[in-house]
């Protein structure tokens, strides 16, 4: 597995590099509680111990009951607030979550051209996981995906690879002859004031560099 400190210090390509800086943004600033990557990634020992999978399942159902409030705020602004108190004070958040924050980052450093996507199998059935894409230029071919809840990020193709390789143990809906689609989500729309807000209020969320600036 491409692990982050990789990603910022052995990656050739600028653009992987800036995604990388801001995985680790995302990594560092919301620690959290997840189930599903302790199901796949906790040793046997752990996963053993009944009190601790009751801990986490305990908090993936709180989770659930923050996400069943927040589909019934209509203001993507209230919205993002919930989320974000959720993974600061909570300590939870799955992909889902994990990829607004990572769009709400790159907003609130500059980046424009960027929003959340569904993984779906060739069959339209979506695989349960999300991420964020950045168009870094006109050319398709580098647009970035990067991926909080795996902590990983890489350009479209090499992304797309991986989730069918190392990733595909994360994915029960995916057939090895599958081809992975992504589904665009449209991005919530926050003014100029909300997103100075959140810089005001979140400043360790600010990267202090230009970001995709090489494309």
């Amino acid at each position: 597995m491409q692990t982050l400190s990789n990603i910022s210090f052995k990656s050739r390509n600028s653009l992987v590099k800036d995604a990388g800086l801001v995985c680790r943004k995302v990594r560092t600033a919301f620690p959290y509680v997840s189930h599903a990557k302790a199901a796949h990634e906790a040793s046997p020992e752990i996963l053993k111990n009944k009190d601790i999978v009751n801990f986490i399942l305990k908090r993936e159902k709180t989770l659930k009951e923050y996400r069943e409030d927040q589909r019934h705020i209509q203001k993507p602004f209230n919205r993002y607030k919930e989320i974000l108190y959720c993974a600061i004070k909570e300590k939870l958040a799955a992909c889902y979550d994990l990829s607004v924050l990572t769009e709400l980052v790159l907003r609130l450093n500059g980046i424009k051209n960027c929003t959340k996507v569904s993984l779906t199998n060739a069959e339209g059935k979506l695989l349960n996981h999300s991420a964020v894409i950045v168009k870094t230029s006109n050319n398709p071919k580098k647009n970035i995906i990067i991926d909080p809840w795996l902590q990983d990020c890489g350009l479209k193709s090499e992304m797309l690879t991986k989730y069918k390789s190392i990733y595909a143990k994360y994915f029960r809906k995916l057939s090895p002859n599958d081809k992975i689609e992504l589904t665009l989500r449209p991005q919530e729309k926050l003014s100029q004031e909300e997103i100075n807000y959140f810089k005001e209020k979140y400043p360790q969320l600010i990267i202090n560099k230009a970001l995709f600036q090489k494309a």
